[in-house]
């Protein structure tokens, strides 16, 4: 386990997160050529639609070695609408490289993941990439990751510069060492490079010294302090999340790689160093002889159905019976095998802290956790973001849509933020953007040989209440010539802001089958009951219910009361909004503030910076709908927009309840 660095790649799209993962395939002798990512031969992009755009959209799992050390890497993808994937895979990560474009400096996306990580309390080493780039700005992408993360950012390697700012080089802080691209450096180059050196050890050693007495001591002593307890004493700042070790490169040229690699092993936690939250706050993780457990962090539908498991504790064994903690089901585990680059390596057997992965239908979902037979382990469940979009999948014969809804279904257990439901002859689909349904509708083409159309995305909105309220209500009806009267009382109150969860209580329900059934009625009514969308952000309370003349009675009973309850609380609906930064030229600021204007957009901010105007602010997700297309025709092609989920708020208020 002290040799075994489980980390993932992470960035906003385009910074190079997956370059950067097939040079390290490649050095570390996993493959012996270097995909490319616009060519669609990137060995981490299995899927077509991810080779014809270009981009990331399903993570990838691989394992290299790397000086004595195995490295288990994920590359997740960068584009907002599949923050999900992300989210899914830190769950199964000790660390996270975040890659960072040095021309475009910190994104919003970067943002996002940074917080992600944060949040499950994984150290954070940023790689600032593209330095071959004209407009490379190392040192202000520094500064950026300290101002915006607040973060102590620590630069290990740094650019070594010609006289006219051109990457001619790398320097390692720690170390010494330096690469020297082309050629031999010439005279006024060698004092460059000396400077550089002296500068960034300098920093380290301050950096240091704020954090430890020790250091702080013989830098007053003036006494030497080596690099080896510069690392002992900035690691420790690492692993607590307070400094991000700064590595620099140029991933299409395999340059930093090896560095970075160097740096994962020196910087990155053992699984012995993790910091224990999260399925990783159990009883003796990471003992092999503890009972089994493990963490099914992604499963995948391909030609056959991969589950990808990362060991909490104990060993995993091929041909062992392990129990799903969800349900209690127990299954037979097929042959394990290890993820190489585009191959696989078959194990008997894995250990703590490795990540596996085996075929096979087993009804497994994404955050399960298996565990040896008649074991109790209690794990947080993982959650992730509703859907802020929907759309209607029409097939063009009504006999296909059974065939077409069934791969939707599947499609929808390897993706948790996918929803699905049929309604008639329509399939409506919801997810996170507009890219996501494309995504799926390419690959539902590609899946089922049937003509469908799809519908223009809408933004699917929801309800919640203005404020408390309560409602009593009663149902009567002759049973056997007998008249039965069911009663009901239902209260509701608003829970947090933008919450997305509707907390039911209705007391003396366990082990009632007339109030569970009551139960199920009333979640349904929430989730599917309202006019204008899904219930969120409050608290149901059924305070009284008498069941006389059993179920559907009573079941009437309880409607009336929450429609009344709903209806004197105030209905209000919530659309969802997106944060956005919009990169333009200068000279055409003031017509794009103006288009943004017209979306009823609350900018925040507006800059100048090394690429131009830059404009922040938020805005209905609904009136950006298509507004990377006319960003384009606004700037001729210069502008460029990134957008993230940024909540709901109140949009028109609701007649009634129904």
């Amino acid at each position: 386990m002290d040799g075994l660095r489980t980390f993932g790649i992470v960035a906003h799209i385009d910074a190079g997160k997956t370059t950067l993962t097939e040079r390290i395939l490649h050095d570390a002798g996993a493959q012996e050529h270097c995909g490319n990512v616009d060519e669609g031969t990137a060995t981490t992009d299995w899927l077509p639609e991810e080779r014809s755009r270009g981009i990331s959209v399903a993570a990838a799992a691989t394992r290299v070695s790397w000086a004595g050390h195995e490295l288990q890497i994920v590359d997740t993808p960068g584009h907002v609408d599949f923050v999900a994937e992300v989210e899914r895979c830190l769950a199964a990560l000790d660390g996270v490289v975040v890659v960072v474009d040095a021309v475009r400096g910190v994104e919003s996306q970067t943002r996002t993941v940074w917080a992600q990580a944060q949040e499950r309390g994984l150290p954070r080493l940023s790689f600032v990439n593209k330095l071959d780039r004209p407009g490379a700005a190392y040192d202000d992408v520094v500064a950026e990751l300290a101002e915006q993360f607040e973060i102590a950012v620590a630069p290990v390697v740094v650019p070594l510069l010609d006289g006219a700012g051109g990457c001619r080089g790398l320097a390692h802080a720690l170390s010494g060492q330096v690469q020297w691209f082309e050629g031999e450096p010439g005279a006024e180059d060698r004092r460059r490079i000396v400077a550089a050196l002296r500068a960034a050890n300098a920093r380290l050693i301050e950096l240091a010294a704020d954090a430890d007495d020790e250091v702080l001591a013989m830098v007053v002593a003036d006494l030497p302090v080596s690099g080896e307890r510069l690392l002992q004493t900035l690691r420790r700042e690492f692993h607590a999340g307070r400094l991000s070790p700064v590595f620099a490169g140029a991933a299409l040229w395999n340059r930093g790689v090896d560095w970075l690699l160097d740096g994962v092993i020196a910087w990155m936690p053992a699984l012995a160093e993790r910091v224990r939250g999260g399925v990783w706050a159990t009883n003796r993780v990471g003992d092999p002889g503890a009972p089994f457990a493990g963490l099914v962090f992604k499963v995948e539908h391909r030609q056959q159905v991969l589950n990808f498991v990362r060991v909490i504790r104990g060993r995993l064994l091929a041909g062992a019976e392990v129990q799903r903690q969800r349900n209690g089901r127990r299954l037979a585990v097929p042959p394990l095998g290890v993820v190489l680059a585009d191959r696989r390596r078959s194990v008997a057997a894995a250990g703590p802290g490795e990540i596996v992965v085996f075929e096979g239908e087993f009804e497994l979902r994404t955050g399960d956790i298996l565990t040896a037979p008649d074991c109790v382990v209690s794990l947080p469940v993982l959650r992730f973001p509703q859907p802020v979009l929907s759309t209607t999948f029409e097939p063009a014969r009504a006999e296909d849509g059974a065939a077409l809804f069934a791969a939707l279904r599947q499609f929808a257990i390897d993706d948790p933020t996918l929803r699905v439901e049929r309604a008639h002859d329509q399939i409506v689909v919801r997810g996170m953007g507009e890219l996501h349904l494309e995504i799926v509708a390419e690959r539902l083409r590609a899946a089922v040989p049937a003509a469908f159309g799809v519908a223009r995305p809408r933004v699917d909105r929801r309800v919640t209440v203005r404020g408390p309220a309560s409602a009593t209500a009663e149902a009567r009806a002759l049973v056997g010539g007998v008249e039965q009267v069911a009663r009901a009382e239902v209260v509701v109150q608003p829970a947090a802001a933008n919450d997305e969860a509707v907390a039911i209580e209705v007391p003396g329900c366990d082990g009632d089958e007339v109030l569970a059934a009551i139960l199920q009625q009333v979640r349904s009514h929430a989730a599917h009951g309202l006019a204008a969308g899904p219930l969120v952000g409050c608290r149901l309370s059924l305070s009284r219910v008498e069941v006389g003349g059993g179920e559907a009675l009573a079941g009437e009973a309880v409607a009336r009361a929450l429609t009344a309850a709903l209806t004197k609380a105030g209905l209000v609906t919530l659309e969802p909004w997106v944060a956005f930064e919009v990169w333009c030229p200068e000279e055409g600021a003031q017509a794009v503030l103006a288009d943004l204007g017209t979306r009823r957009a609350a900018v925040a901010a507006v800059s100048a910076g090394r690429l131009g105007a830059r404009i922040d602010g938020r805005a209905p997700l609904s009136r950006m709908l298509g507004y990377v297309t006319r960003l384009r025709s606004q700037t001729k092609g210069l502008g460029r927009v990134s957008m993230r989920p940024d909540g709901f708020a109140p949009s028109e208020p609701v007649g009634d309840a129904g």
